[in-house]
């Protein structure tokens, strides 16, 4: 399969193909099959985030304590090591510079 590259924005989940069309943050190179499984992780991500946001005004519940953050950070941290594993040359470096892959977000 052919490589195209895309242009992510890891804080609205976008994909885009046009580098002019918005700021984005990271540069990768995927085929259809790798960009349908980064599409994924961003919708779980998504997903988690809303599961955590319904928690997050509980004094009581320590942010490492509660499930629904935790879920979140296992995906975005799953995000960050697909664009790791995708990206340019800037994009593997950034990502290394951010330490989110080997201590988690």
């Amino acid at each position: 399969m052919d490589k195209k590259t895309y242009y992510i924005n890891v804080g609205t989940g976008e994909v885009l193909e046009d580098k002019e069309a918005l700021n984005y943050e990271f540069e990768i190179s995927a085929t259809d099959e790798e960009l349908d499984k980064l599409r994924e992780l961003f919708e779980e991500t998504d997903n988690s985030s809303q599961g955590s946001y319904s928690t997050s005004w509980l004094p009581w519940k320590v942010y490492y304590h509660n499930e629904a953050n935790q879920e979140y950070d296992y995906y975005l941290t799953e995000v960050y090591r697909a664009l790791h594993q995708l990206g340019s040359p800037q994009t593997k470096q950034h990502i290394e510079s951010m330490n989110v892959l080997e201590n988690g977000i």
